[in-house]
């Protein structure tokens, strides 16, 4: 009689169940932390309504569309193309308007607590593309890395055209993240990390062939889109608030920022709250605190629905799969 067996599922069992625990702990705290900063926000916005400048505010229907254009002709298609890059980097080819319809519906999934369901949904359809799973997930890796260091370059870029006096201290230590991204993005670095890795989930060797060229190139791309989204956010609170144009670079600096903060408190589901609140801080400085909750939250709405509006648009494309993009024929 095999005495390991029931030895081998007992222990199974309790894996299951501390990871079910640990997962509904996780849940939790994420609510808990989403649940406060909106509360923390919402109740200071209502306790200083009345210093709220209504003379000063006046809707403007140009501004608002031109920000929701900038988001779905600029930005998404920026992100998809860095995938392209990287993608290619791993030695695979993927299609610009297949990479860009992947990248669009599976990133809903970043709203599910937990930040995977995202990356799972670009690796099963990536697959259907021939794409192994193994170079999808390291493509997600090595797109994050890229995120953050382009985020903490303009983050950078906006503290340089800033006054000293106005920047809290604590935010120079968000400058830390850059060496640590270099881990992900540094070819020569990532090729030693792959192969046991690669080994311990049982997954075919490859290793990254990017050139310094290509590496400044996706990093460029990834510097656009921030830019263009901090661009398109300043516009949109031009649709109801008017900032001087010297202020570009405080919401520039300061949606970069939020982002970054907001994606390492994995707790949150995409940086729900999280980033409002830090947003809302910086916003600040360029506002009155309840404008700056106001457009802090109107971000948030902004940001989702042109996300929303854009995978309900590519949606019924993500279905015509295959290699290269082409359906797959069925017997």
């Amino acid at each position: 009689m095999d005495t390991k067996k029931p030895a081998r599922e007992k222990s199974d069992n309790r894996t299951g169940r501390f990871r079910r625990w640990r997962n509904l702990l996780r849940y939790t705290i994420g609510t808990i932390i989403v649940v406060l900063s909106f509360y923390f926000l919402i109740t200071r916005l209502i306790r200083d309504w009345h210093q709220i400048p209504f003379n000063e505010l006046k809707f403007q229907p140009l501004p608002l569309i031109l920000s929701y254009l900038i988001l779905l002709l600029i930005h998404f298609p920026l992100s998809a193309l860095g995938w392209i890059l990287i993608l290619e980097g791993l030695g695979e080819k993927l299609p610009f308007f297949r990479a860009l319809t992947i990248l669009t519906v599976t990133q809903l999934g970043k709203y599910a607590p937990g930040k995977v369901w995202f990356t799972l949904g670009r690796m099963s359809f990536a697959r259907n593309d021939g794409i192994p799973e193994a170079k999808t997930i390291t493509s997600v890796i090595i797109e994050t890395g890229f995120l953050l260091l382009a985020a903490v370059f303009l983050f950078a870029l906006a503290i340089v055209l800033l006054p000293r006096r106005v920047i809290p201290p604590l935010v120079y230590y968000s400058f830390l993240l850059a060496p640590l991204t270099i881990v992900v993005i540094y070819p020569p670095i990532l090729n030693r990390l792959l192969p046991p890795l690669l080994k311990l989930f049982k997954q075919p060797l490859f290793s990254l062939q990017l050139s310094y060229p290509r590496l400044l190139t996706i990093l460029a791309v990834y510097i656009l889109d921030w830019f263009f989204q901090g661009l398109g956010c300043f516009i949109l609170i031009n649709s109801f608030y008017h900032l001087p144009f010297a202020s570009l670079p405080v919401l520039l600096g300061g949606y970069s920022i939020s982002w970054i903060l907001g994606f390492i408190i994995l707790i949150a589901p995409a940086g729900l709250g999280i980033r409002e609140g830090i947003y809302t801080f910086i916003l600040k400085l360029v506002m009155s605190q309840p404008v700056a909750i106001i457009s802090a939250l109107l971000t948030r709405i902004w940001v989702t629905t042109s996300e929303a509006v854009m995978a309900l648009l590519l949606m019924p494309l993500l279905s015509k799969g295959g290699k290269n993009g082409k359906e797959t024929p069925t017997d």
